[in-house]
C-alpha cells in the first residue's frame, strides 16, 4: 500500500510540474522576439559578424573578422531604436511574405536575417539583390553595427 501511495505521489508531482512548465512556456512564446543578423566572409576583406537582438532590448554583437571590434560586445538598445526596429519589421511585412531564393554569385558575402516573433519565424538569405521591402530594415541594422563598433572603440 505504501508503494502505491509513493507511486501516486510521484506521478501527481510529475503531472503538476508538466502542466506548470507548459503554461509558462506558452506565455513566454507569445511575447518572444529575437532577430539574428549576420554577414559571412568573401575572398577579400568583407566584415564577418553576427548580431542578435532580443525582446529585452539587449544587442549582442560578435565581430569575427575585418570588423573594428573582434569579439563580443553587448549593449542595450534605446526604447526609440527598439520601437523603430519593430516598426521596420512590421512595415517590411518580413514575417508575412515568403523567403526569396537566390543563386549565390561567386565571392559575394552572405547576409542572413532571421526574425522570430511569438510563434512566427522566418529566415532570409540575401546576396547582392536585396528585396525592396527589406532595404530600410537592412540599412537600419547596418547603421546599428557601425554605431556599436564606433561606440566600443571610444569606450
Amino acid at each position: 500500500m505504501k508503494k502505491y501511495f509513493l507511486l501516486f505521489a510521484l506521478l501527481f508531482s510529475l503531472l503538476l510540474c508538466s502542466s506548470l512548465f507548459t503554461s509558462c512556456k506558452s506565455s513566454k512564446t507569445e511575447s518572444f522576439f529575437e532577430l539574428k543578423y549576420a554577414k559571412s566572409a568573401c575572398k577579400g576583406r568583407c566584415p564577418v559578424f553576427d548580431l542578435t537582438i532580443r525582446d529585452d532590448q539587449m544587442v549582442v554583437f560578435n565581430g569575427r573578422k575585418y570588423t573594428t571590434i573582434v569579439g563580443i560586445v553587448q549593449i542595450k538598445l534605446s526604447d526609440k531604436k527598439y520601437q523603430k526596429l519593430q516598426d521596420l519589421i512590421t512595415g517590411s511585412q518580413f514575417l508575412e511574405t515568403d523567403a526569396i531564393g537566390y543563386n549565390r554569385p561567386f565571392d559575394i558575402p552572405v547576409t542572413t536575417l532571421e526574425v522570430t516573433k511569438g510563434e512566427k519565424n522566418k529566415k532570409q538569405i540575401v546576396y547582392l539583390e536585396k528585396p525592396k521591402n527589406l532595404e530600410p530594415l537592412l540599412a537600419f541594422l547596418d547603421m546599428l553595427v557601425i554605431e556599436i563598433q564606433a561606440d566600443s572603440r571610444t569606450n
